[in-house]
């Protein structure tokens, strides 16, 4: 027993480190060497949303933070990074405006105490639901 502590301590030790060191690294400006650590610190511990952030954060890839997301439904900035992020996509297209004002208002829900993010949601919906092709009708919420 008294080993298994001790193992399983090592590689929780170990784990941090590699998080730690890949935030330093992404500080100073080497996110190459932090995607690496990060990249570890995922296989080591799938089911912590903040790896997949981290790699988001680190690359800018999608599949990475819907990954998060998946893990941590519940997590607000998760789902407003990610809204946020499909506004920049190129090139945008109606559907992906209109997922990126439902992300935008379920972090805004899930967050009900941000004056910010209730005027993130409140802002991008009423640009969308003023756009040209809401206003054809194109546009539902």
């Amino acid at each position: 027993m008294k080993t298994f502590v001790v193992l399983v301590s090592f590689i929780y030790l170990f784990v941090l480190g590699c998080v730690g060191t890949a935030e330093y690294n992404f500080e100073k400006g080497m996110a190459q060497k932090s995607l690496k650590r990060v990249k570890l610190a995922e296989r080591l511990n799938p089911l912590e949303s903040s790896y997949f952030y981290g790699e988001y954060r680190l690359t800018g890839d999608l599949t990475a933070l819907t990954h998060a997301m998946r893990l941590e439904p519940t997590k607000p900035s998760y789902r407003m990074y990610y809204g946020l992020a499909l506004l920049k996509l190129n090139p945008r297209s109606m559907a992906s405006d209109q997922e990126a004002v439902v992300e935008v208002c379920k972090a805004a829900e899930l967050k009900p105490y941000s004056k910010p993010y209730r005027d993130v949601c409140d802002q991008y919906k009423s640009a969308i639901l003023n756009s040209p092709a809401a206003l054809l009708g194109q546009a539902k919420f």
